[in-house]
């Protein structure tokens, strides 16, 4: 009984992210005019992200993999995979805030259209971005193993508050994902593959993104 409603949850849950998958993105293309008016971007140095990550594990929870003592939280609460997950990443020190915006600046670079502007030059557009889901999932029903889950939104933001361009982009899990599959165990005995995947995820999307602006 538990592994039927184990299985439906996980359907369910897999049901989501292909909606999700199947929305558009929001963006708002920048302007000819607004585009003649600057030749560098700032990047804020405060990154927005969702509350919690998004992980969805085959079978049960991933409670006990990640340090749980019995799944159970310090109120005696059955404590969510999404929160333990969260409290493995802070204990490891892994942000993705910080990865996102490596990523986004690296691609910004690259891209060679704009300057990097220090963050004291207010006169020029700030770029802000906002993680709007990260985490892991696995691909389809049947897998045990794991893929990256990343969405990033940038706004470009001029000196008088208005937002002048829009853009983002995800990285979901699927069997045409062009990321390398991984495992919990792997995650949990290897952090440094957490963030290794998470950063191969953003700067994927990040190249997407950027290439708009």
């Amino acid at each position: 009984m538990g592994s039927a409603i184990n299985r439906a949850k996980l359907l369910l849950a897999i049901l989501f992210l292909t909606i999700i998958c199947g929305c558009t993105t929001p963006t708002h293309q920048l302007s000819d005019a607004d585009r003649g008016k600057f030749s560098a971007v700032r990047i804020s140095e405060s990154v927005d992200k969702a509350s919690e990550p998004f992980v969805l594990a085959p079978g049960g929870s991933i409670g006990l993999m990640f340090g749980a003592v019995g799944g159970l939280a310090v109120s005696g609460k059955i404590e969510s995979d999404a929160k333990i997950f969260a409290k493995f990443l802070d204990k490891n020190s892994i942000s993705v805030e910080t990865v996102a915006r490596e990523e986004i600046e690296v691609a910004l670079r690259d891209a060679k259209k704009y300057r990097i502007a220090a963050a004291d030059e207010t006169q020029v557009p700030q770029l802000k971005i906002s993680i709007k889901q990260y985490g892991f999932s696995v691909p389809h029903l049947l897998s045990s193993k794991v893929l990256p889950v990343i969405y990033i939104e940038c706004n470009l933001v001029d000196d008088s508050g208005k937002v002048i361009w829009t853009a983002a982009d995800r990285l979901l899990p699927s069997i045409a994902s062009p990321m390398e599959t991984t495992s919990w165990e792997a995650l949990r005995d290897n952090p440094t593959i957490i963030e290794d995947q998470l950063r191969k995820a953003s700067r994927y999307v990040a190249l997407k993104i950027i290439q708009t602006l």
